[in-house]
Parts: C-alpha cells; sequence; structure tokens
C-alpha cells in the first residue's frame, strides 16, 4: 500500500485482499474509515476502537430506505412521506425522521440498520479488484442506531460467504504448506472463536499440511480452507514452511457458507 498526504494507505484489491486490510487496522486499533471506490460509487466502513461501527454506499439501492422499501417493510407512500420530512430536517438520519412518524419501532430500526451495514460490509469481501483509501477519524462516532461488529468476526464472516475464493484461498500456499499455531494475538484477547473454529485451529500443530487441514477439518475442505485465510489475516497462525510444489489447494467456487 502507499501513501499519500490525505491518507494513512492507498491500495488496490487486487494486491491486497479486504481481509487483510481490515485485519490490519483492527490490530493497530485506530480510528477511521475505509472506502472502496467502484466506478460511479463508493462504499465506506467505519471503524472506531478496532472494531466495526458503521458502513455505507452511495448507490442508492443500497440506501436505508430503498433497502426498506424492497422488503416491503416500508409502503411506496410511507418512503415518499418520509423522504420528504427528511428534506426538510437536513441533520437527520433517516431512520430517526422513520421512528418519529411511528412507521417502524426503535428495535425495528436497529435490526434494519444492522442488517443493511451487514449487507454493504459483506459485498466487499467478493471484490476482487477496487482502489482502496484509509483516513484517520471518528466520523459516524455519534451515529443515532450504534453498532459494533467485532473487525475479527467480520472478517471470519466475511471470509465464509466469498463464493469464489480461489484468490484468496491461493495466498495460503500449497497443499504442502505448514502451518504453525502461535500465541493468541494481543488483539485477539477475548476474542471468542466459534466451535467448528476452534475445532480447526486446535488442527494447527506446525505438522499437519495445508490439505490435510482443508481435508480433516470440522467444514467441508472448501469452507475450512476459508477459515484458515481469515486465521492466517487475523495471525492465528502463521506459515512455518511452503509446499515443495506449486500445486495449490483447490476449493469449489459455489459452495454456500454455514
Amino acid at each position: 500500500m502507499s501513501q499519500d498526504a490525505r491518507h494513512i494507505f492507498v491500495g488496490d484489491l487486487a494486491v491486497t485482499p479486504l481481509p487483510e486490510m481490515l485485519a490490519t487496522i483492527h490490530r493497530n486499533h485506530v480510528p477511521g474509515v475505509l472506502e472502496v471506490q467502484l466506478g460511479e460509487f463508493s462504499k465506506r466502513v467505519f471503524i472506531l476502537g478496532g472494531d466495526i461501527i458503521f458502513a455505507s454506499s452511495t448507490n442508492r439501492g443500497e440506501s436505508l430506505g430503498d433497502s426498506l422499501l424492497a422488503s416491503g417493510r416500508l409502503t411506496v407512500a410511507q418512503y415518499r412521506e418520509s423522504a420528504l420530512q427528511l428534506l426538510g430536517n437536513p441533520g437527520k438520519r433517516h431512520g430517526q425522521v422513520l421512528v418519529e412518524l411511528g412507521m417502524l419501532t426503535e428495535e425495528e430500526m436497529r435490526a434494519a440498520v444492522l442488517e443493511q451495514v451487514q449487507r454493504i460490509l459483506w459485498s466487499l469481501f467478493a471484490l476482487a479488484e477496487g482502489l482502496v483509501s484509509f483516513s484517520l477519524g471518528e466520523d459516524r462516532a455519534d451515529e443515532v442506531y450504534k453498532l459494533r461488529i467485532a473487525t475479527p468476526r467480520a472478517v471470519l464472516h466475511g471470509c465464509k460467504t466469498v463464493a469464489d475464493a480461489k484468490r484468496l484461498v491461493s495466498r495460503l500456499g500449497g497443499k504442502g504448506t505448514v502451518y504453525s499455531h502461535p500465541p493468541v494475538p494481543e488483539p485477539l484477547a477475548g476474542f471468542q472463536l466459534e466451535a467448528g473454529e476452534e475445532e480447526l485451529l486446535g488442527l494447527v500443530d506446525g505438522r499437519r499440511t495445508l490439505f490435510e487441514l482443508c481435508d480433516q477439518g470440522p467444514f467441508s475442505a472448501g469452507l475450512n480452507a476459508r477459515v484458515l485465510y481469515a486465521f492466517s489475516c487475523l495471525g492465528l497462525i502463521k506459515k512455518e514452511k511452503d509446499a515443495p510444489s506449486g500445486i495449490r489447494v483447490q476449493v469449489a467456487s459455489t459452495e454456500p457458507a454455514p
């Protein structure tokens, strides 16, 4: 990643995949905004205290109002009325206006905001290219509907949801590559793995090859590979020795996440 005067870094997803960027930001525990430029649209991930607190998109189809309209939780009339109210109150969020008008409850709005943020966030993991910048700041720290998605959990879940993970998994090495399980990094102290993830991590012993880990793990071979890549990004495993050949681990490109 290169640096410029405006950002801590500027990079490309074709060179450094999103999970590695997010893991680095979490490791350094800095607040800021990760922005991905996608043609005429851009998506932003807001990070505070090392965790994700919000995500937004300039694509109107991914806005809160349009998402609620598409899902049937808002009628066209309600959408129009709330949009007019929003125009007259530019300092307010759309979610605030919808709650004030009685169109959704506070609980329903929090759930809707979380769904919207997760939808935007997971969509970024599938990108194979795109210009990315990260700048310092605490934007959205005063967000009305505060969220906190643990970045390590986002990395793990995001990697699991990638339909075509060949590009990510290839960064692990070949079938004969061996990984070890170092002490848990300090930034991950207290972070809880799910049962299957814990089982897979327990198989990493500095002797089993990448092929064996994918074959013997608790999930399918492809999902085991995705989780191992996430572990590698987070520093939960480290490469001990590379494969003696250039044969890479193959994963299915259409395997659904759990």
